[in-house]
């Protein structure tokens, strides 16, 4: 092993000798420059500088002379390419870094100035000079660039960001504030950009100082400006951006009554607060709409989205009484009793018999309803099929199997090749899993690997994966058959004999799918319980003991979603989704993940890593 090592290195070294003898000037220069080698990349420049001052060569020699800390040399090749291009003032910005790297600072200020003085009114020169001051750390420079550079465009262009941007960086967030503020004043078509450019400073996890004196200085403007009505949306939009949807709500009800909007902003406010887990304040949002009367034009959609919100909010919570449920339910009917003429009422419908047969196992009642559902007048082909699918979905919890899977084949009968005829397709093979018939169930699975949803393309193949794993021993058929008994209880929602028999499964069986899926299980019966850390605990367990298993991306969007809309912890939800992109490029979820951690990090998504 030794010797082979040795002859690996020989060659090795043989290889860089001939580079070294047959390689031009250039590509030497280039080759060490890139991998940080200045010293030897150095005398290569000097000899190419010497043939072609090009600018591209002056950077990479300048940068040479500079890492070496080569203060005289550097000064030389400044003035001589300033004889090349005297018109270049960032050659004084290069020639002012220098003398500051050799502590000699009154010279650098006297360069800095002069790059000034000679500015010209030319928004690209000021933008090029102002720029490469704040690249360097001199903001007080660029900034006076920039005072410059509006006196001599005569304020064609105030340059307001980029000054803002250099008040960031020196820490001043109360002129920052006022800089992108007057922004405003000039234009409320600058909202946007004004928006761009506070996004990172005023997010639920930014610093909360800066989140203050934001607010504060803001506050000031929608006084000082009572009439301009831009500074109260930016007011919103950062109240949204934190998360605090009781204070937006008290915003968007004035600017609502001043603008005679009708609620249409309360209802996007709604919707936002309801998706963020922020349910009372969705709830709120949605009853002034209703208010408003049912001649107003968003009624009708703001009582079914408020019913839903009600719904949502008592199930999240995880911790209901049988008097909560029974409320929301009359709440359902009664509405429903409102809006009956209307088809917005199918998904009220589908939602109260959800209500009745998984919560409240009245499961007459819920059939009924949903089969008027299925009939009901007007309804487009896809509507009758998610009523459908719901009708199986109800006969299944209430023990009528074949009669669900009935209800299934009827949708994919009807949508053959169509993402819910492949859905409707996946729920009846798994019914003839949940009842032994593992060998049809696995038939059907395995034609659905090639289904058009890569969700249920995914669900599938894990499915006959574990199918596959726990059947080909007759020893396993005992744990898989409970297994997917369990899973049925799951379905029904009878989580009180799952537990106990989750715990037999995993303690008999030795496989590793089966141990993984009921670890996800168990997951997810946590988090319908309104229990996120022991969620968590369970889907980090997945990653850790099973890391090159089936699911370890799934556990870990589940942990990324979790952190980021239920515990709001956004650095935490960033890193997750950023180990999925990293870990597992291949993953159905590397799409979501890349988009939300670009949204949480203000960044672009890391390269993945094969």
């Amino acid at each position: 092993m030794r010797r082979l090592f040795l002859i690996v290195l020989f060659f090795a070294g043989l290889a860089n000798y001939s580079f070294a003898q047959t390689g031009t000037d250039e590509e030497l220069a280039q080759q060490y420059y890139f991998n940080k080698q200045y010293d030897k990349a150095v005398a290569y420049y000097e000899k190419i500088y010497a043939r072609r001052p090009s600018a591209m060569v002056y950077h990479n020699y300048l940068d040479c002379l500079i890492q070496t800390k080569d203060y005289k040399t550097a000064e030389k090749v400044i003035k001589k390419q300033m004889h090349q291009d005297p018109t270049d003032l960032i050659l004084w910005i290069d020639m002012g870094n220098t003398y500051t790297l050799a502590g000699d600072e009154k010279s650098a200020n006297d360069s800095y100035e002069k790059a000034i003085r000679n500015l010209n009114a030319d928004r690209e020169e000021i933008l090029g000079l102002g720029k490469a001051f704040f690249d360097i750390k001199q903001y007080d420079f660029a900034l006076e660039t920039y005072k410059k550079g509006k006196a001599l465009l005569k304020g064609q262009y105030p340059f307001l960001f980029e000054t803002g941007a250099v008040y960031k960086a020196k820490g001043d967030i109360q002129t920052m504030t006022d800089t992108y503020l007057d922004a405003l004043v000039m234009s409320d078509s600058y909202i946007q950009s004004v928006q761009d450019a506070l996004q990172i400073d005023v997010g639920e996890n930014a610093d909360a100082n800066k989140n203050t004196i934001i607010r504060k200085e803001l506050l000031r403007y929608i006084q000082k400006y009572s009439d301009n009505e831009t500074f109260s949306e930016l007011l919103i939009w950062m109240l949204i951006e934190q998360r605090n949807y009781t204070d937006a709500l008290v915003q968007v009800k004035a600017l609502d009554k001043r603008r005679h909007e009708g609620g249409v902003r309360l209802m996007a406010l709604a919707s936002t607060a309801v998706n963020n887990g922020a349910y009372d304040a969705g709830i709120q949002a949605y009853q002034y709409v209703i208010d408003m009367g049912p001649k107003n034009d968003n009624y009708t959609s703001a009582r079914e989205a408020q019913l839903n919100a009600l719904y949502d909010k008592l199930i999240a919570g995880g911790d209901y009484t049988h008097e909560q449920l029974v409320d929301i339910q009359t709440k359902f009917r009664k509405g429903l009793d409102e809006l009956t003429h209307y088809a917005a009422t199918v998904p009220l419908m589908i939602d109260l018999a959800h209500l009745d047969a998984f919560y409240l196992h009245s499961d007459s009642e819920a059939i009924a309803l949903m089969n008027e559902a299925v009939d009901f007048p007007g309804n487009a082909a896809i509507t009758r099929a998610r009523c459908q699918m719901e009708l199986g979905d109800i006969l299944l919890a209430s023990g009528y199997t074949w009669e669900a899977s009935l209800t299934y084949s009827k949708v994919e009968t009807a949508f053959k090749h169509e993402p819910i005829g492949d859905e409707a397709k996946l729920k009846n093979a798994t019914i003839y899993y949940y009842t032994g018939n593992f060998k049809w169930a696995k038939s059907q699975l395995d034609i659905l690997k090639g289904a058009t949803a890569k969700l249920t393309a995914n669900d599938a193949m894990a499915l006959s994966l574990l199918i596959t794993d726990n059947t080909d021993d007759t020893a396993h058929l005992q744990p898989i058959t409970l297994f997917a008994h369990a899973q049925l209880l799951d379905f029904q929602n009878h989580e009180d004999s799952v537990s106990i028999l989750l715990d037999s499964v995993y303690n008999m069986t030795d496989t590793r799918t089966l141990k993984e899926q009921i670890l996800m299980m168990r997951a997810s019966m946590a988090e319908k319980k309104n229990k996120p850390e022991d969620a968590l605990k369970y889907y980090q367990e997945e990653i850790k003991d099973y890391a090159d298993g089936m699911l370890p991306d799934k556990a870990l969007f589940n942990m990324a979603q979790l952190e980021d809309k239920k515990l709001h912890d956004l650095n935490k939800a960033a890193e997750y989704y950023k180990q999925i992109i990293i870990n597992y490029p291949g993953s159905i979820y590397i799409e979501d993940a890349r988009e939300r951690y670009r949204h949480l990090s203000k960044d672009d998504a890391p390269a993945q890593v094969n």
